[in-house]
């Protein structure tokens, strides 16, 4: 069995390039490397020396599986991130945990699963008139519907589908996401290693690394990202990203990502050498 054990899902089974300077980086230090899909009950998660959690997009369509297995796994092997993040981050709602913690985030609306709610009275209630609708638990924005004036009749039949499914959660579109950006701030071992800016992919629109470009976060981000991870008990964590964005000089917490953030080595392949050096101390 290797000495680290990458979990993945089905998708992602072979090494995606992104993640190609990473696996290079444990092989260079004599680590033996091999991915896993976390739904295979064939794979032993006993024998390996560690199991990073990477690609589990698919945690989405089964969270408590999902989570029962990290923390199955982390019983008997060392996981990273551990699994108490990890059930925390698998649902939205860790987002107002960190409010509640003083972080800046943006305004949102929590409905619960099942709930009556009617988004006109949400939208009236927030003097809100341009938002977007996500579920509470999703990645790659693929449930996540932009709600204007133009596609109002749209927006409510998303609601109340989207709450026959779990919880939901209501934000105002936040304009600098189109001018200056999102900023993804990527940190290894708990330090800033670099930042990126995404374009928006509002509906689960086709991720492209032909849009992601290196760039320096303002000095309101870094003191947000530093916030938001001296928040969480476990730091420092093995990986992070936090993303963030300038809204009218205000550094606000899009999402912080401690499950399957894609973490951009193929821009910036000294941060998958840091990597691979973190999990060997780990070992």
């Amino acid at each position: 069995m290797p000495d680290v054990l990458i979990a993945t899902d089905s998708e992602h089974a072979d090494v995606w390039e992104d993640e190609r300077p990473l696996v290079d980086a444990l092989e260079h230090r004599g680590l033996r490397t091999s991915l896993a899909v976390w739904t295979d009950p064939t794979v032993d998660w006993t024998k390996a020396g560690i199991v990073v959690v990477r690609y589990v997009f698919d945690y989405v369509r089964e969270r408590e599986a999902f989570c029962a297995w990290a923390d199955a796994v982390e019983a008997t092997t060392p996981l990273h991130n551990p699994a108490r993040v990890v059930r925390w981050n698998s649902h939205k709602s860790y987002l107002r945990d960190l409010e509640e913690a003083g972080v800046a985030i943006v305004p949102t609306a929590w409905l619960s699963a099942g709930a009556a709610a009617k988004l006109d009275e949400v939208l009236a209630s927030r003097s809100w008139d341009d938002v977007v609708i996500k579920p509470a638990v999703d990645n790659g924005a693929r449930g996540t519907l932009r709600v204007t004036g133009e596609n109002r009749d749209a927006g409510r039949i998303h609601l109340a589908r989207l709450l026959g499914r779990g919880d939901v959660m209501i934000q105002p579109y936040i304009d600098a996401i189109e001018g200056p950006g999102e900023h993804k701030m990527i940190h290894i071992d708990g330090s800033l290693a670099h930042t990126i800016r995404e374009s928006p992919r509002l509906g689960g629109k086709d991720f492209s690394m032909d849009l992601i470009h290196l760039i320096e976060p303002e000095p309101e981000e870094r003191s947000l990202a530093e916030q938001v991870l001296s928040a969480v008990p476990e730091s420092p964590l093995l990986y992070a990203r936090v993303d963030t964005v300038m809204d009218d000089g205000v550094a606000r917490l899009m999402e912080l990502e401690v499950i399957e953030p894609v973490l951009f080595f193929s821009k910036a392949p000294e941060a998958a050498e840091r990597l691979a050096e973190a999990i060997a101390r780990r070992i």
